[in-house]
């Protein structure tokens, strides 16, 4: 629970610096005076714009290592980070030593990465889930020429963001247990014995809210060679102590070729660091991680 508290906290933290970051490249002069300092720029605003730029990649950093759930790498950043809100402080107090109102918010950034970096670092990761309970079947691969279908098993806890795919349509069949499933904006309750179908293009999460297993079956049409791949991959990950206790990749490079090769399409927010998380997946292909990773985990599978 704490540790949970602590990702919340700094998530929104990284919310929070993508909007002042924004604020400083849209609106310079409201910022500046939110900040808590008055200069004359002679309508020069470029220190504005290289503020702006330090904000939201602050902000991105914080956002991305939350749901990497990197505990220790988020602690460290959060520490190093002190200096930042510290200046800030010091530089609001120089320029008026009364100005509390605004250097109270530079205090309160201070004790954020002050208190919470700390909690985060004496915080032990959860044990990884045993291989036994790992399961993934791809069943029908589109190099037959179908569709993608697999079965797999999502823990208790399991769940992913909202997201797209540009490249094909999706079909989730509930097997056993139960899943929440989220369709353009809405939550659906699923259990044993129903399916849903999302279309490309079509905002979608899914959810295992439940304390139990639940197995899926899920139909990609038109079959997609990337996203058998990229599941194959994962599974090895897992059965190799490679992902966290959540299932996502513990390398950061990892993960951004995982989200390449899925074809998942963020959104909201978290649209500002797809062109990253990109480019990382285009750089780590280049220097061979990716056939890596296949030769390792995608000669053999499991085919029904």
């Amino acid at each position: 629970m704490t540790t949970r508290i602590c990702y919340s906290i700094s998530f929104l933290t990284g919310i929070a610096l993508l909007f002042i970051g924004l604020r400083f490249l849209i609106s310079p002069i409201n910022a500046e005076l939110d900040y808590g300092i008055s200069t004359k720029t002679h309508a020069d605003y470029s220190f504005h714009y290289i503020k702006g730029i330090r904000d939201l990649f602050s902000g991105i950093l914080l956002i991305l290592l939350v749901l990497a759930k990197e505990r220790k790498a988020l602690a460290i950043a959060l520490l190093a980070a002190t200096v930042v809100p510290l200046g800030d402080f010091m530089i609001v107090m120089g320029e008026n030593g009364s100005n509390w109102q605004h250097g109270i918010a530079h205090l309160i950034a201070v004790a954020i990465c002050i208190i919470i970096g700390p909690i985060l670092f004496i915080q032990k990761n959860k044990k990884s889930r045993p291989e036994s309970q790992i399961s993934y079947n791809l069943i029908q691969s589109a190099a037959d020429g179908g569709p993608t279908v697999s079965e797999c098993d999502l823990l208790a806890g399991a769940k992913t963001p909202w997201h797209y795919h540009t490249l094909f349509s999706e079909k989730f069949e509930v097997l056993e247990g139960e899943l929440e499933v989220g369709k353009a904006g809405n939550l659906y309750q699923l259990k044993a014995g129903d399916e849903i179908n999302i279309l490309p293009y079509e905002k979608h999460l899914f959810n295992n809210k439940s304390k139990n297993v639940c197995r899926i079956r899920t139909t990609i049409e038109p079959g997609n060679i990337p996203f058998e791949k990229a599941s194959l991959i994962l599974l090895g990950l897992a059965k190799d102590g490679l992902t966290n206790s959540n299932g996502i990749p513990k390398k950061f490079s990892d993960l951004a070729l995982f989200i390449y090769l899925n074809n998942s399409k963020m959104t909201g927010v978290m649209a500002i660091a797809e062109p990253f998380l990109n480019l990382v997946a285009k750089i780590v292909i280049h220097r061979g991680r990716l056939k890596f990773l296949e030769d390792k985990y995608c000669k053999t599978f499991n085919a029904g």
